[in-house]
């Protein structure tokens, strides 16, 4: 059920991007992070317990590659909470698993042209989608797929900002709902991610993250009382490449401070259940290979 789009993403993007005009070229990265105080929305069954108290413990792998005519790139989270959000008949927390593929095909390269205009260095056709599943009561098992333009905005100092404007799908499971497999409507969604080099700093750090925005997308069949909001989530980071600065080993590991942001969780809002805004501060290390 989550909305999702994972740091990791981020991360593999970002590292990735400065070099996707070269071909071939390729980022894994392996990795764990700890989010704090975030949100349960409704909180466990019988009990608003843990609405707003949940630590979640994320193993994460990826991938990101650049080929002859776009690139690819692939997340698997597993998120661990603790009993706050708490599995299906069992004292103890949940487990979810949470993948993502976005995909690009580069018009440049596979025809030749050129699509640079205004401020925007190429723009790229996306497209790709999540997969999730959580074993709490609510058993959420969402699916979406995104389609749309991505386009590619050069900043000062090496940095860049990516903004997808993508048709979102979302399939998904709510035990909640009195039809607990909703099919959402079609509607747009935004996609963010940026990074911007703190060379001022003489460190190897830089700021980074993304923002989703996904507007209404319906009751999914649920009744009225059931109709979502406009959902946003941001993750705004700071990170250090300590390999680097240490023993010049570059992104081996890098280290993190990030929080996540999110306002109408699931695109419920706070008239409807609890626990739909999130201020959730997060730490991590990870591997690039």
């Amino acid at each position: 059920m989550k909305l999702r789009y994972s740091l990791l993403a981020t991360a593999a993007l970002m590292l990735g991007a400065v070099q996707a005009r070269a071909q071939n070229f390729s980022d894994t990265v392996m990795g764990v992070r700890d989010s704090m105080f975030d949100t349960n929305v409704g909180g466990n069954p019988g009990s608003e317990k843990g609405t707003r108290n949940v630590n979640k413990v994320i193993v994460y792998f990826g991938n990101f590659d650049v080929w002859d005519y776009g690139s690819n790139f692939f997340n698997v989270d597993t998120l661990l909470s603790n009993p706050n959000e708490a599995a299906n008949n069992s004292p103890g927390g949940s487990t979810e698993f949470y993948a993502v593929y976005r995909g690009q095909l580069s018009p440049d390269k596979i025809w030749g042209v050129s699509t640079k205009f205004g401020p925007f260095s190429a723009v790229n056709f996306e497209f790709g989608g999540d997969l999730e599943s959580e074993n709490t009561y609510l058993a959420p098992a969402k699916k979406d797929l995104v389609l749309g333009p991505n386009f590619h905005l050069d900043l000062p100092g090496g940095g860049f900002l990516n903004t997808g404007i993508h048709a979102y799908k979302e399939w998904n499971h709510n035990s909640f709902l009195t039809q607990p497999n909703p099919s959402y409507a079609i509607v747009p969604e935004f996609e963010f991610v940026w990074l911007y080099p703190l060379k001022f700093t003489g460190l190897p750090l830089d700021f980074r993250g993304f923002a989703n925005i996904t507007m209404p997308k319906g009751n999914g069949g649920s009744g009225p009382g059931n109709a979502t909001s406009t959902e946003m989530l941001a993750r705004p980071q700071i990170q250090l490449d300590l390999g680097s600065m240490l023993y010049n080993k570059p992104h081996k590991p890098d280290v993190f401070f990030a929080v996540e942001l999110w306002h109408n969780k699931f695109g419920y809002t706070s008239r409807q259940l609890s626990g739909t805004d999130e201020v959730a501060p997060t730490i991590g290390v990870e591997f690039h290979f």
